[in-house]
């Protein structure tokens, strides 16, 4: 019996070291690209110190002027439906030294072999009935938090605009976070 316990533990152990490894593997040797985050006041006392990422393009709505998603785009990935909510593949277009989004693809259709594409959880909402028409899009990335160290001091406030965040892509799957950016220069991490 200790001999099986021993055998499964052995076994988990090998599966959670192989997962690490795939993922640090990934984020060392896959293509990178920048994404700006938005600024944001980052206070909990729960949590501990951490910097909260907070991309740009999580909250879109066609028809605005900074907005790269045209009503068009999300049309046609809604196939005359009102609204989506589910995962979906999302398009980046390089906008500077960042990436912004500004293409949806279905699942079920494939990643296309061109551009850069994510998976993402992804929420459309019709707002053609209210005052100020368009169409709501609500992306949730999977980029959460980098946690910091107690001593280490940020190079700048998060509520400040600047930030970026290196992700490492690989096609059709979510975005790795790899690194912070600040104002165009890699922000160090150390203890």
């Amino acid at each position: 019996m200790k001999k099986k316990i021993a055998i499964l533990a052995a076994v988990q152990i090998g599966f959670m070291l192989a997962w690490a490894g795939y993922h640090e593997r990934v984020r060392a040797s896959a293509p990178t690209f920048r994404i700006p985050l938005a600024p944001r006041d980052p206070y909990d006392v729960l949590r501990g110190r951490y910097f909260v990422l907070n991309p740009r393009d999580t909250q879109l709505k066609t028809g605005e002027g900074d907005t790269l998603l045209t009503a068009a785009t999300v049309q046609t990935f809604l196939r005359g439906e009102t609204y989506f909510i589910g995962p979906a593949l999302i398009g980046f277009c390089r906008v500077g030294d960042v990436h912004r989004v500004c293409g949806l693809q279905r699942l079920e259709d494939g990643t296309p072999r061109d551009g850069l594409w994510a998976r993402s959880r992804v929420n459309i909402v019709d707002e053609y009935g209210l005052a100020d028409p368009g169409w709501r899009v609500i992306l949730n990335m999977d980029l959460d938090r980098f946690f910091l160290p107690e001593k280490f001091e940020l190079p700048g406030a998060e509520t400040e605009t600047g930030w970026q965040l290196e992700v490492s892509y690989r096609p059709g799957q979510p975005l790795l976070p790899r690194r912070l950016w600040f104002q165009g220069q890699p922000v160090r991490i150390e203890d």
